[in-house]
């Protein structure tokens, strides 16, 4: 599972209620990483490999891997009293107080995920790594068993040079899990995606060869869109960290010009697209300055489920971008991106 499934608690905390019937209601909803929303269906299962719904008089199947986010009537039932506190410092217990009296596996699964999610999005990484290792153990085929991985990958490689070698560490954990425990094949080719980025992480490849690795896996992984816009993500940044500012600025406006992106791969997209115009920027054009600072404030406005090193960064560089602008209301913008920094994201604060 990407990060776009790295959905908070109100994705799946909606009002609707259970018909009263006495059939199974038909009032959940899938939607999958192209886009593609599947309504009013029953889902039945979610595990390692598949989620399996009902629709209308028949059962249906979709890889679990293609799965970015569900609203499930039976886990928000299940789930009432945690949802409602979700807000709450007692949000993520409540959650976990929950799933522990769950013998359902299918709906336990669910407050492990929301508890981690909460915690990571408090900023307590290493509260949300430690449900997730418990979610690894006690429900070793739960749908949400990547997520595991891609957040701890997500938040080391977001620390740059000092997290590099536990993030190459994760990825030879996540690609042997991979391969060994049957993961789908989007998972897998995503857990090679994250290999490539750390060993360039860790100084291990260079630039060239790691665009030359990163168009590979995009063709291999042309069947697994959300795979292969990560990696072409990857060689626009690698492009944009050689100072080929144009060659980048037109891979990440291609993204952003595709449908069905996922929200990562958006909020990369923006965050390298305002950098490159940083940097075309002088006190001769300073209106460029302004049209990275729009590009920064639309990771942090339109992608808030993005990885939080993104949307770290698109609120330093914002910033930065406000003093140089100067324009209007720039000092208050400005004071206003450095807060929101460091209140709501301390770990990256001091990250480059």
């Amino acid at each position: 599972m990407t990060t776009t499934l790295r959905r908070t608690s109100w994705v799946l905390a909606t009002t609707a209620l259970f018909a009263a019937s006495t059939a199974s209601a038909q009032n959940d909803r899938i939607v999958l990483k192209d886009g593609t929303v599947l309504e009013n269906v029953t889902v039945r299962s979610f595990d390692l490999r598949n989620v399996e719904f009902r629709k209308g008089g028949s059962n249906d199947t979709r890889a679990a891997d293609l799965v970015a986010s569900m609203d499930i009537e039976r886990v928000k039932d299940t789930y009432r009293r945690a949802y409602a506190a979700a807000n709450s410092d007692t949000g993520p217990g409540e959650f976990l107080s929950q799933a522990e009296r769950e013998t359902d596996a299918f709906l336990k699964q669910f407050g492990y995920y929301e508890a981690a999610m909460l915690f990571a999005k408090g900023g307590q990484w290493g509260d949300a790594f430690t449900v997730l290792e418990n979610l690894q153990k006690d429900l070793p085929d739960s749908g949400f068993l990547p997520v595991l991985y891609q957040m701890k990958l997500d938040y080391y490689l977001g620390k740059g040079k000092g997290g590099a070698s536990n993030a190459v560490k994760v990825a030879k954990e996540y690609e042997t899990a991979a391969l060994s425990k049957g993961f789908p094949q989007g998972s897998q080719l995503e857990a090679k995606y994250y290999g490539l980025l750390a060993d360039a992480a860790s100084g291990s490849v260079d630039a060239k060869r790691l665009q030359s690795q990163m168009r590979a896996l995009a063709g291999e992984a042309a069947a697994y869109k959300y795979v292969a816009d990560r990696a072409r993500l990857a060689i626009a940044d690698s492009m944009r960290g050689e100072k080929d500012y144009s060659g980048a600025q037109s891979a990440y406006e291609e993204l952003l010009d595709k449908e069905g992106t996922s929200e990562a791969v958006r909020a990369g997209a923006w965050l390298g697209l305002g950098l490159c115009q940083f940097n075309a920027a002088s006190a001769a054009n300073k209106d460029l300055y302004r049209q990275a600072l729009l590009s920064f404030l639309r990771v942090y406005l339109e992608t808030p489920n993005a990885p939080a090193a993104m949307i770290a960064e698109a609120l330093r560089s914002g910033s930065q971008a406000a003093k140089k602008w100067g324009g209007d209301d720039a000092s208050r913008m400005e004071a206003s991106l450095e807060y929101r920094l460091k209140t709501y994201y301390p770990e990256f604060a001091g990250d480059k």
